[in-house]
């Protein structure tokens, strides 16, 4: 591992920190972990501790021991220099970002014309829907002028499915549409699901990552299969992509995030018919064991965009591919059955965990809720 004190980098910074950018990660080398580095170095120039703010590389260091017995300690020397720096020229450093991992609200983040937004398609939602609204209207027409039966009989379920569908597309066009935005600092990860976007704005819903937060990366393909509640003695099987991200910091605040998230109860709107409240049961992003946090991808651009722009700052690990299997809950002991239960309430499979709760303890539709809404309590601790 090659070492550099304040002086070396000072030369290789220049007033421009796009090229401070560089050298930085030139220098230090990106796949090393920068907790283990930056407590041997001095950053006393304005210039190198405005790189430091922008890589995150203050936020991990601080709570790192010095490698070895020279040189002065990260929480003396480095820590204090670029944090009384990021106070006293906020204005200045604003744009670089703040390293340390910070819970947002959506009106809180920062927006720049090169940020990359990682989104459910719009077009290919809109275009599927109008094609089946073009297709029950032909149904409607064709039953109204040639008598056609099957027109009355199929076309209204046909509509109701439209109409009950229409929520996907036109959440597509609102502007919290978006599972992650990367900036030249870090990105932001949105724990709340796009169909949610009528709960509280005033609670925290995005997570902020800097790029030296981040240890390892990688792709995870999964296979699922859970028993068809529509159908009795039927399967049905999921293929997800995830991004799974490996944090070097604390995870606490996280974990707790995204247990509230789990938690939250649906919006009481008022309506011209009366009240109704509705609430989808779609959580993106989990940690079901810390450190790792998993990013179900959905969204284009696709997976591996994101992953190449983390090359830069952190490790890649190889694609690995999962099958989990829900459908044989019943030759596990009783623990383990609730553990499976509880990871189809995590991925919002609700539904599906309170049929398999009535087939495993024959008990009633309200007993297998309670039991399952029980499941949604607290379960993880900060890493």
């Amino acid at each position: 591992m090659r070492l550099f004190r304040a002086a070396s980098l000072e030369s290789v910074f220049s007033e421009d920190m796009e090229d401070a950018s560089y050298n930085i990660h030139s220098w230090l080398g990106a796949r090393n972990k920068q907790a283990e580095i930056f407590p041997f170095l001095e950053i006393w120039t304005e210039e190198a501790a405005r790189a430091a703010l922008k890589f995150g590389l203050m936020g991990i260091a601080p709570n790192a021991a010095p490698i070895g017995s020279n040189g002065p300690s990260a929480d003396n020397t480095l820590f204090p220099k670029c944090q009384s720096l990021h106070r006293s020229k906020r204005g200045t450093l604003r744009r670089y970002g703040f390293a340390n991992m910070r819970l947002l609200r959506l009106q809180e983040i920062e927006i720049g014309p090169n940020d990359r937004v990682f989104r459910h398609p719009r077009l290919l939602a809109l275009v599927v829907w109008l094609a089946g609204l073009a297709a029950v209207s032909a149904m409607f027409f064709r039953a109204f002028t040639a008598k056609w039966i099957p027109g009355y009989i199929f076309g209204p379920f046909v509509l109701l499915f439209l109409l009950l569908t229409l929520r996907f597309v036109t959440a597509r066009f609102h502007p919290s549409n978006w599972l992650v935005r990367t900036n030249e600092t870090g990105f932001y990860v949105q724990y709340r699901s796009y169909l949610n976007y009528e709960l509280s704005a005033e609670d925290p819903s995005v997570v902020f990552f800097s790029y030296g937060e981040i240890a390892s990366a990688r792709l995870v393909r999964e296979r699922v299969e859970t028993p068809d509640p529509a159908r009795q003695n039927t399967t049905q099987t999921q293929f997800l992509r995830y991004i799974e991200l490996e944090l070097a910091g604390d995870t606490k605040a996280v974990a707790e995030a995204l247990d509230a998230e789990h938690g939250e109860q649906a919006p009481v709107k008022k309506r011209w018919y009366g009240s109704s409240s509705t609430l989808y049961r779609d959580y993106p992003v989990n940690m079901a064991a810390a450190p790792f946090l998993r990013i179900r991808w959905n969204v284009v651009p696709r997976a591996k965009k994101f992953l190449e722009l983390l090359r830069p700052y952190t490790v890649i690990a190889e694609t690995i591919s999962l099958k989990e299997d829900f459908t044989q809950l019943r030759y596990l002991d009783r623990e383990k059955q609730q553990e499976k239960l509880q990871d189809l309430v995590r991925r919002g499979q609700v539904i599906t965990a309170v049929y398999i709760a009535r087939k495993l303890y024959g008990c009633s539709l309200t007993d297998a809720k309670q039991m399952v809404d029980s499941l949604q309590a607290p379960r993880r601790t900060g890493a």
